[in-house]
């Protein structure tokens, strides 16, 4: 081969590397875009919980919304997938049951607990710390490289989350039974989206999800039986109204994209945005149920904005005065 050819194989090759990288790149930051979007749809769950919970009874309304849920997205997989697609190695079952007792079953059941011993508050700063619950164990266990800016921004973003949450009314009393609880709770959001990549690659999203659904929505049954509930039949448009949202909406919708983020961008990077949630939940409140807009609010999602900037290597602050050879959870396309 001359030197011409030689020269132009070589571009060739760059080119084609570089188009790679750029479409990954794309990719990358498309999957954050709708990671974003589910965020808010989430934020909107929080508006169908309360006038849901007006006429349905908590451990009711989680049981129902799944129980919508579950043969919508079973039907929407069949019809798209094939019934070869639900197929599962029994192997892999325990993997699936991990994501859906924590993920489902027990985050609803110990929150509602959690939340009648102890206050609002408490219940906001803990239930964040979920996301710190995702990123050590992300980065002692599966080496994921933070930077001091990426760190920064986590406890910036959770700080923001707090006062948007708490309108900056943050007065603690201890309650070890409640805030234990709480605790748990974002404990096992944590290893639902810990576990949420072990399949990638084995299963579709939608494979996956179904076995989480109906492992879920099972292990809510006992609990709906063995507490307070009306007779569907009597249930007003009001209630299936915030049912349908947080089934379809929140559920098979939400849930998808939020499983499919955890497989392309990882379990730490997904869990940072969710830093977002509170912020659109109290855009929401403000725009449909007329609360008042606050400046705590508007610094708090000031703070979620650039902490989850600085998180996710968007904005520096300590790498202008500290040099760092290493690249934070969101410095390339996986």
């Amino acid at each position: 081969m001359g030197i011409t050819e030689k020269i132009s194989g070589a571009i060739a090759s760059r080119s084609l590397t570089s188009v790679s990288k750029t479409t990954a790149s794309t990719r990358y930051s498309s999957t954050k875009v709708v990671l974003v979007l589910v965020m808010v749809l989430w934020g909107g769950s929080f508006i169908a919980s309360k006038v849901g919970l007006d006429s349905l009874y908590p451990v009711e309304m989680a049981t129902l919304r799944f129980a919508i849920a579950t043969p919508v997205l079973l039907l929407i997989t069949v019809l798209f997938k094939g019934v070869k697609s639900l197929r599962v190695k029994g192997k892999d079952l325990p993997v699936l049951i991990v994501m859906a007792m924590p993920g489902v079953t027990l985050q609803y059941i110990v929150q509602f607990i959690a939340m009648t011993y102890t206050s609002f508050t408490n219940t906001a700063l803990l239930i964040n710390m979920g996301t710190f619950f995702v990123i050590i164990p992300s980065v002692l266990l599966l080496k994921v490289k933070f930077t001091a800016d990426n760190t920064l921004g986590v406890i910036i973003a959770f700080a923001g989350a707090v006062l948007v949450a708490t309108n900056g009314n943050i007065v603690l009393s201890v309650n070890l039974i409640g805030d234990g609880l709480v605790l748990i709770c974002a404990v096992f959001w944590a290893t639902y989206v810990l576990t949420g990549n072990k399949l990638a690659g084995k299963y579709s999203v939608l494979t996956q999800l179904n076995y989480i659904f109906i492992i879920g929505f099972l292990g809510l049954l006992p609990f709906y039986f063995l507490t307070p509930h009306h007779d569907i039949a009597s249930l007003g448009t009001v209630s299936w109204a915030s049912l349908l949202y947080l089934a379809i909406i929140c559920s098979v919708i939400a849930y998808f994209f939020f499983n499919d983020a955890i497989i392309k961008i990882g379990p730490s990077q997904t869990a940072i945005y969710q830093y977002f949630e509170p912020m659109f939940a109290i855009i929401f409140a403000i725009v449909l149920l007329n609360e008042p807009f606050t400046i705590c609010i508007g610094l708090g999602a000031i703070l979620i904005i650039a902490g989850i900037a600085m998180a996710d290597n968007n904005l520096k602050f300590l790498g202008y005065f500290f040099k760092s050879e290493t690249h934070g959870p969101a410095s390339g396309p996986r």
